[in-house]
């Protein structure tokens, strides 16, 4: 077998391609159907038998059957629903629509990584399960959950997957035990009042103002509620409420969302955010229905699965660039629907130049093809090092 170098040097040219034409044609959450047979057809051509999984899902095993320890790798494969801003010649050629998360990239790292662990089939002690997740991006409460239930993660041991991160330097893999991720609950608040003209405001119970005083009233939560020690962001994001500058509405409407990295952290705040909600509502003789929906839960790695992934990427990239810095991350993930069932770790690969650099979800993002080749001996020397080769 040639050395993985050679292979990763040989597979590359494609890989970009593929990467760029999932780029062209980005799919939203549960509606993957062309993602899912390209990955399916990729896999077939090197022995894989693959299924369908979570509707536009796949998953496929290296060598089903064996005995030994299975680990699984994973990849998201869905889009934003925004509009790509960039002039490449691979822009997005679907109306709002865009892998401005890189799951493109992360997509064809693992289509990559299928190669290299085709040919050394026979070496691996055990088995290696490949996980292309559908709807990472919070549709119908993520594709992750959907999985875990179709049974995705049966006769797994561990579990791996990674992000690329704009926001942490090209080349530094960044890790750590325990929380890396929050948990993010969605909020609603609907506010109930009577409308009537601008002019009479005593006659109206005004839902904007009691919207402005909730909203005021919320950002105590964290600052007043919760210890210095533990860490929650409560953001309200959306205030809809009326369409005319000469009438009181009878209804506004509220969005946002709460991060923990602590499920007794969340629960506090939930509890006080309905007492605020009930408070506010007496207040302005208005009636708050607050909807409040856990969508992921915290990403915890496990200490010995952290461990793993620091010690082959400090082997791969040199123990300089392996940190815990800038961890964990307020955003979330729904990869910690697996991990609450088996052990496993997450880690970020830095993409970014500089500070200026486009983020995530940025409209000017781009996924780093240079993080494939990375991505890929890590995703290798993982399985080396948790499965094991044949003597």
């Amino acid at each position: 077998m040639p050395p993985i170098e050679t292979q990763i040097s040989a597979l590359l040219p494609a890989l970009t391609t593929l990467r760029h034409e999932l780029h062209q044609r980005p799919e939203l959450g549960f509606e993957e159907y062309e993602t899912q047979r390209r990955v399916t057809d990729y896999l077939r051509t090197l022995g894989y038998d693959p299924q369908p999984c979570a509707k536009t899902g796949v998953i496929a095993d290296l060598n089903p059957g064996r005995g030994g320890r299975c680990v699984a790798l994973r990849a998201d494969m869905d889009c934003l629903p925004m509009q790509e801003t960039t002039d490449l010649p691979y822009r997005s050629v679907l109306e709002g629509r865009a892998h401005k998360c890189g799951h493109d990239g992360h997509t064809a790292a693992l289509l990559g990584t299928a190669s290299i662990l085709a040919e050394m089939r026979e070496e691996i002690d055990g088995n290696v399960r490949l996980i292309f997740q559908p709807a990472e991006e919070g549709v119908d409460g993520g594709g992750a959950r959907v999985m875990v239930e179709e049974a995705a993660l049966d006769g797994v041991d561990e579990i791996y997957a990674f992000h690329n991160w704009p926001g942490f330097s090209r080349g530094v893999a960044h890790v750590c035990a325990g929380p890396i991720m929050a948990s993010v609950h969605d909020l609603v608040f609907e506010i109930h009042g009577v409308g009537g003209h601008a002019s009479q405001p005593q006659v109206t119970r005004d839902p904007v103002v009691a919207g402005a005083a909730l909203i005021t009233a919320l950002q105590s939560v964290v600052s007043r509620n919760i210890s210095a020690t533990d860490a929650a962001v409560l953001s309200i994001c959306t205030f809809q409420g009326g369409e005319a500058n000469n009438v009181i509405p009878a209804h506004a409407r509220l969005t946002g969302t709460l991060r923990t990295f602590d499920s007794d952290v969340a629960e506090q705040i939930v509890d006080r955010i309905r007492a605020i909600c009930g408070g506010i509502a007496g207040g302005y003789d208005v009636r708050i229905e607050p909807e409040i929906e856990a969508l992921y839960p915290v990403l915890i790695n496990h200490a010995d699965c952290a461990e793993a992934v620091r010690e082959v990427a400090c082997s791969i990239l040199g123990p300089k660039n392996v940190t815990e810095e800038g961890l964990p991350l307020a955003a979330a993930e729904d990869f910690g629907r697996f991990t609450e069932r088996v052990p496993g770790a997450y880690f970020f690969l830095g993409a970014g130049e500089n500070a200026d650099s486009p983020g995530c979800h940025h409209p000017d993002f781009d996924f780093d093809d240079q993080l494939l080749p990375m991505a890929m001996r890590l995703f290798v020397r993982l399985v080396e090092n948790r499965v094991g080769l044949r003597p």
